[in-house]
């Protein structure tokens, strides 16, 4: 319980701050009075955190396991959208460039690959994101118009899912960018669309379904329309939760609702919002790279449209909070937007690690020698994360967009699979 938990950090002096043991007390109180008034009113708990845990980031110890992809792999990857473990072990490398799934054994063994591209059934093509369905099926989300292909364990078709706000509103043009298998349906990310004229009508949404897709609680929504007339692509018109999103494994929702606050909202599996999650921080502001960066991702997203943008507009500053996964054990892991500044020595990243109870525990820095503002970073539910070598760039070039401003060829994508020791 809550109180058992507090009850044994001041038994182990564990209590973030740095206080003495009646204050440690007194803080515990305070809290379980905060949680217990919130409750009698009806109103979610709020679990604030301080800026750090008391002892700074960790350097933690990682051993490469294997890793695929690269100059003297027989695989070439184009663009990594994703990579998802299932409850064996084994690993699924998404290829949104060539519309491939590899999958390998635990060790690294290539096992096979399913999918391929195309619009036949079990063909996808430049897909957005995939999972792993309840049923044993390996699901990819296509992103226009949005639906879910399906193929089973051999890689056959098994059929395709689309979106839906109800049974009777099973027409609407939707776009899906991301999903998640829950214990009784789908959590999926996307935008529903609507046209009139030179105007877009865009309403982004974070929704629980059915495994038939349509939608059995709104979770998150934001409206974005398009003037094609005078179309001005803009860094905070385009936020959302596309990133900030995870899902554990009995079906509660994690998201982080507002690109400029560290809140994160936790949604039970019946879309209740059960409690929130916060931190303080305060973003610094982006360097010239930084920037740079930003406006070419928003070039390479301003690829998927009818029509260009005449101009693009990006923030000062990342977002509070860039990324969130949940691990097997009840933590969940947060990649915040300047995460990669001000590191512990030898680390390329540091990470901020909450318990079950949504306490700061430890900021876990991750040693190595990559780059967090061009490599992609996945933490498993196994605790085993991946590294994407070279991922932004690989992303620009799929969109045309040349990152460098000259013609070199690029080294090709490399995935590291690391363990913690």
């Amino acid at each position: 319980s809550a109180t058992e938990s507090f009850h044994n950090r001041i038994l182990d002096n564990r209590f973030p701050g740095g206080i003495d043991m009646s204050d440690r007390l007194a803080a515990t109180v305070a809290f379980l009075i905060l949680v217990a008034g919130a409750a009698a009113f009806g109103q979610p708990p709020v679990v604030a955190n301080g800026a750090a845990v008391p002892d700074g980031p960790t350097l933690v110890t990682l051993a490469e396991a294997w890793r695929a992809g690269g100059e003297d792999d027989d695989i070439f990857y184009g663009s990594v959208a994703t990579i998802r473990t299932d409850t064996e072990g084994n690993v699924y490398i998404l290829d949104g460039q060539v519309s491939e799934v590899q999958v390998y054994a635990p060790d690294g063994e290539h096992l096979r690959t399913v999918f391929r591209e195309g619009d036949g059934p079990g063909e996808i093509r430049r897909p957005n994101d995939m999972f792993l369905g309840n049923d044993g099926t390996v699901c990819a989300l296509q992103d226009f118009p949005g639906r879910i292909i399906k193929v089973d364990a051999a890689g056959l078709p098994a059929g395709e899912v689309k979106y839906a706000r109800s049974a009777e509103d099973q027409g609407q043009m939707a776009v899906l960018n991301r999903a998640f298998a829950t214990p009784d349906g789908l959590a999926l990310v996307g935008i529903r669309m609507s046209f009139g004229g030179n105007i877009s009508e865009q309403t982004y949404f974070l929704a629980l379904c059915g495994n038939d897709g349509i939608e059995t609680a709104a979770l998150v929504e934001k409206d974005n329309p398009i003037d094609y007339t005078n179309f001005v692509m803009t860094e905070a018109g385009l936020d959302f939760v596309w990133s900030r999103v995870a899902v554990d494994r009995e079906g509660r929702v994690y998201v982080a609702p507002e690109r400029n606050e560290y809140r994160i909202q936790v949604f039970g599996p019946d879309g209740t919002l059960q409690s929130s999650i916060t931190r303080e921080y305060v973003q610094g502001d982006r360097d010239d790279d930084e920037v740079e960066n930003a406006r070419q991702v928003l070039e390479a997203i301003g690829a998927y449209y009818p029509r260009p943008p005449v101009r693009y507009e990006t923030e000062n500053t990342s977002p509070a909070v860039a990324g969130m996964w949940v691990t097997d054990d009840g933590r969940l892991w947060v990649l915040s937007g300047d995460a990669h500044k001000d590191t512990h020595v030898g680390a390329w990243v540091v990470l901020d690690v909450y318990d079950p109870e949504g306490k700061l525990e430890k900021q876990v820095a991750l040693p190595g020698a990559h780059e967090a503002r061009e490599d992609g970073l996945y933490v498993q539910p196994d605790g085993r994360i991946f590294v994407v070598v070279g991922a932004l760039d690989a992303f620009l070039n799929q969109q045309a967009v040349n990152k460098d401003g000259d013609d070199e060829e690029e080294t090709p994508l490399e995935v590291i699979c690391y363990d913690f020791e």
